[in-house]
């Protein structure tokens, strides 16, 4: 391969002089060296420049690669920042029909829980009328009866004259 030093010796070449000018033979071995020594270069840059073409070629793959990475990224972004913002919306609108349930469901058991306050006071006082009517009856059952005991302790059965056989049937005999 020719390098620099190769390159400056090649410019300094000196022929020989004969009668008639350089000397032809040192002359076509010096163009045949530099004739392959440039088939190597240009069969070097030709190796490069299809190795350099590969390597554009794949960089133009990757850099695709990583346009389409890069897109498809963002593209997930938004789509999961439009998914949080949406199940966001979903959560607020459940947490808002869940909090109107409830607020219903306390709304029907406060509905309730008076109906059943008024029943309870209402049946209460009708029981405790019901129990004082009750009691103020017993009452007066009490004292009829009473009356009527002392009523019957007040009667007194005639007693039968003394039997002088000493019978002791005290009820008068029928016909």
């Amino acid at each position: 391969m020719i390098d620099q030093g190769r390159i400056d010796e090649i410019r300094h070449l000196e022929f020989s002089r004969v009668f008639r000018g350089y000397e032809p033979r040192e002359v076509e071995e010096t163009l045949v060296k530099i004739s392959e020594e440039m088939t190597e270069l240009l069969a070097a840059y030709r190796a490069q420049q299809e190795s350099l073409a590969r390597v554009e070629s794949r960089l133009s793959e990757v850099e695709k690669k990583e346009k389409l990475l890069s897109d498809t990224l963002l593209e997930a972004k938004a789509l999961a920042e439009s998914t949080v913002e949406a199940a966001r919306k979903e959560a607020d609108e459940i947490v808002r029909d869940a909090d109107l349930s409830a607020r219903q469901i306390l709304s029907d058991a406060e509905e309730r829980r008076r109906r059943a306050e008024e029943w309870f006071s209402s049946t209460r006082e009708g029981w405790l009328f019901d129990l004082a009517r009750i009691r103020k009856d017993t009452v007066q059952m009490v004292q009829s009866l009473e009356n009527l005991e002392n009523q019957w302790n007040a009667l007194t059965w005639p007693k039968p004259p003394a039997d002088p056989e000493g019978s002791a049937n005290p009820l008068p005999e029928g016909d």
